[in-house]
């Protein structure tokens, strides 16, 4: 059980009682997959009614709770978010870190919602009507559009235009059926107002602080609640709160004058309160600016924010001078440095946090700025100790990784010395350490480096966990990337299955692990391929994904495309076609037309429609691609140039040489400055030029694109390769067709006896070349 009850889902049973018809339909009808929205007017007892419901309906592995209203700074989709994704991590006892930034927090919920799928899991919020940035006229965007198998989402909300929203997208709508039912109360509270000066005073702070207040606060204040009847008012664990929001609504309606007025109380409340973060709280409801500014930069408070990442940088960003935030901070980091004072490590993490929070101000030379101040501070101050390491594994991973990859590496090397030499080989320190030093080596291309420190991760994992453990999990799948990347990929196999074999662990474990597990195992038999095993493992992962993610979530479309690739390389090209038309439109509806992922799926099904013959569309997708390619990620970016050469390739089959010559021309001068003459892609390109000039007759100009590609593609891919192979017959019918028979025998009969001695004779590439081989002879009137 994970739970995150709030004290407003606990009023006392005189308030308003629960509906116990509503009650009992919940009971009945709170199903997995399904959504319900309980809705009345204010003062209906929706509150009670959903805290009698979570008490007398069916038992749940996971139960999450949130109530709208107790703490407004909560009330906003990335808050409400982020609380719920820490109860999933705490119920699951996951490590892994969580998005503190809205973006961040919107992209993860699907995912975190599947990693529980197959339990028996509630999901209550309450007011959903009160969550900031809800749109009263349609429905929440932030909600999940799909629950995974085994969660249900209770919510509630007043009668309005947001239920009929919601029931027109698929939720069932409970109405209380009631009326209002604080009659009582509201007299009493009518009377206090009108006949007690010193219950004025009380009820005025009580209005704008939703949570309540505890009698220490009050008492500083110079307040006495003692005289409030019971009707109005109620202690509940240590806070003197209203007996409902919608007495405390009155109350600030008729006492509190305007927003100025609400923000001095704030401020009086404020003095009053000793822990930091409540401190803060307060002073930011009082909008005192340059009190919370300073409060915030003390190191006590940055400090605080390990343990509460996401409370903390909602202080900041609230801050509306943003400017003036990054300048204090700025200078109150040169002013620690400057001052020699702080604790070696205390001084590394104030610098590291420092730099999150100038991040997450969009001031991002800035904090490069304060993380590499701190680092040179410290390199003077104590070079060989743990707080430097910390701070140089920062840098390099933030600072560095992009525009300086060697000097990352060096850092993180440094760091990881110092950190097993302190902290010990085993600790979080130093396995953070390797494991991003293992990522820079492999974004750097030190792929048999990389892979040595992956294994190392994997290896010492095992020594702490056993050979079966989840942790291993995104250990074990570095590796086998890694292995992959550098074209191991009969190594790569070993971490890839045992991913699977962990992820699935007791045949009942369908998680995104497993889809992910298996999706990479499929990448691994295509890469080596193992097109039919592929197929299998993509099919597995596609089925998966989308019970997980739902039909029309982003990694359901990137399932189906990775399976319509398999499809397309076993020439099944009816259901590749399918994959891909459907991952298109499920891109589009998600990602938006002009993104990449959609324009990869747009020219693969391009290609497929070019192979079965329709070209037309075929070349409208080409087309529509390439101009989605630039717009997204420019017109000298390989992804580009790939839709180019298709497209130039449909127009030389169709006899379009004219209109096909340019592209080639202009993709061959673009592989040539982005990877040089001895890659792949330039020999290929270069190819397919002379091909065309070869169509058009123009053998000078042909003849030494694909004499130059036939060597390059020989040397760079193998003797075998399909590439060389389709080259080497291209260039060999060009000869005949210059009356050069000899020369052409001759150039296939010398690689072919090269390759039968290095390849499998069965080879479908070596007989395509016998197959030539035999024509040119038999026309010779020689033996074949």
């Amino acid at each position: 059980m994970s739970d995150r009850f709030c004290p407003a889902l606990s009023w006392p049973p005189a308030s308003i009682e629960p509906a116990a018809n509503v009650v009992e339909h919940l009971c009945r009808s709170a199903t997995e997959g399904r959504r319900l929205l309980l809705t009345g007017p204010a003062g209906s007892g929706r509150a009670t009614t959903l805290e009698a419901f979570t008490q007398a309906g069916p038992a749940f592995d996971f139960r999450h709770l949130h109530c709208a209203g107790r703490a407004p700074e909560e009330d906003t989709p990335a808050a409400v978010i982020h609380h719920l994704l820490a109860a999933i991590r705490a119920h699951l006892d996951a490590p892994d870190a969580l998005p503190i930034d809205e973006a961040g927090l919107r992209e993860a919920l699907p995912g975190w919602l599947a990693r529980i799928a197959h339990q028996r899991a509630l999901i209550v919020i309450h007011q959903l009507d009160r969550i900031t940035g809800t749109d009263l006229t349609g429905e929440p965007d932030w909600l999940p559009a799909y629950l995974p198998p085994g969660l249900t989402l209770v919510a509630s909300a007043e009668r309005g235009l947001l239920p009929e929203r919601l029931r027109e997208a698929g939720w069932e709508v409970v109405d209380m059926n009631r009326a209002p039912a604080l009659d009582q109360p509201s007299e009493a509270l009518a009377r206090c107002i009108a006949n007690d000066e010193a219950a004025v005073a009380t009820l005025r702070h009580l209005a704008v602080a939703p949570a309540g207040l505890g009698h220490a606060v009050l008492d500083a204040v110079g307040l006495d609640p003692s005289a409030l009847p019971g009707s109005v008012v109620h202690e509940a664990d240590g806070l003197l709160e209203f007996q409902h929001p919608v007495l405390r609504q009155h109350a600030y309606n008729q006492l509190i004058q305007g927003s100025a007025d609400a923000r001095a109380v704030a401020g009086r409340i404020a003095d009053a309160v000793a822990p930091p973060a409540e401190h803060c709280l307060w002073l930011a409801r009082a909008a005192d600016w340059p009190a919370l500014l300073e409060r915030l930069s003390e190191p006590t408070a940055l400090l605080a924010w390990r343990d509460a990442p996401f409370d903390w940088q909602r202080l900041w960003l609230e801050i509306p001078a943003r400017d003036t935030a990054v300048s204090h901070l700025f200078n109150q980091a040169k002013r620690w440095r400057e001052a020699g004072e702080m604790a070696t490590e205390q001084l590394a993490e104030c610098h590291v946090i420092a730099g999150r929070i100038l991040d997450a101000l969009d001031s991002a030379d800035a904090a490069r700025a304060v993380r590499s101040a701190g680092l040179k501070a410290l390199a003077r101050q104590a070079p060989d100790s743990p707080g430097w390491a910390m701070l140089a594994h920062h840098h390099a991973t933030t600072d560095l990784a992009d525009d300086r990859p060697d000097e990352a590496t060096r850092q993180l090397r440094q760091a990881l010395a110092i950190r097993e030499g302190t902290l010990g080989p085993s600790s979080a320190e130093a396995r953070a350490s390797r494991h991003a030093l293992a990522a820079a080596l492999e974004a750097n291309g030190q792929l048999d480096a990389a892979i040595g420190e992956y294994a190392a991760l994997v290896a010492e994992c095992e020594s702490r966990t056993g050979r079966d453990h989840p942790a291993l999990l995104p250990l074990l799948s570095n590796l086998g990337a890694a292995q992959r990347a550098a074209n191991q990929l009969e190594q790569a196999r070993g971490p890839f299955e045992r991913c699977v074999k962990i992820a699935g662990q007791g045949g009942r474990n369908k998680t995104p692990a497993l889809a992910a597990a298996l999706d990479n195992l499929g990448s691994l038999l295509y890469a080596g391929h193992d097109y039919a095993g592929a197929e299998a493992r993509y099919r597995e992962a596609f089925e998966l994904t989308q019970t997980l993610f739902g039909p029309g979530h982003a990694a359901t479309a990137a399932a189906l495309h990775n399976l319509g690739t398999a499809l397309d390389a076993l020439e099944q090209f009816q259901q590749a076609q399918r994959c891909f038309r459907r991952a298109v439109e499920i891109r589009t509806a998600a990602l938006g037309r002009e993104h990449a992922e959609t324009a990869t799926s747009l020219h693969n099904l391009a290609g497929v429609l070019d192979v079965i013959g329709q070209r037309d569309e075929a070349e409208t997708l080409y087309r529509e691609a390439i101009e989605i390619w630039r717009a997204v990620v420019g017109s000298d970016h390989p992804a580009t140039a790939t839709s180019i050469n298709n497209l130039a390739d449909l127009l030389r089959e169709q006899g379009r040489l004219n209109e096909a010559e340019p592209l080639y021309q202009e993709n061959l001068l673009l592989w040539r400055s982005l990877y040089g003459e001895d890659h792949p892609n330039t020999a290929m390109t270069a190819a397919e030029l002379g091909g065309l000039y070869a169509d058009a007759g123009r053998a000078d100009a042909a003849e030494p694109l694909l004499r130059d590609a036939v060597v390059r593609l020989e040397r760079m891919m193998g003797i075998d390769n399909g590439l060389h192979v389709d080259s080497l017959c291209r260039l060999a019918a060009m000869l005949r067709q210059q009356g050069r028979r000899d020369e052409a025998i001759a150039l296939l009969r010398n690689t072919y006896e090269r390759a039968a001695g290095t390849t499998k004779v069965l080879s479908p590439r070596l007989q395509k070349i016998r197959r030539h081989l035999d024509g040119l002879e038999k026309a010779a009137g020689g033996n074949p």
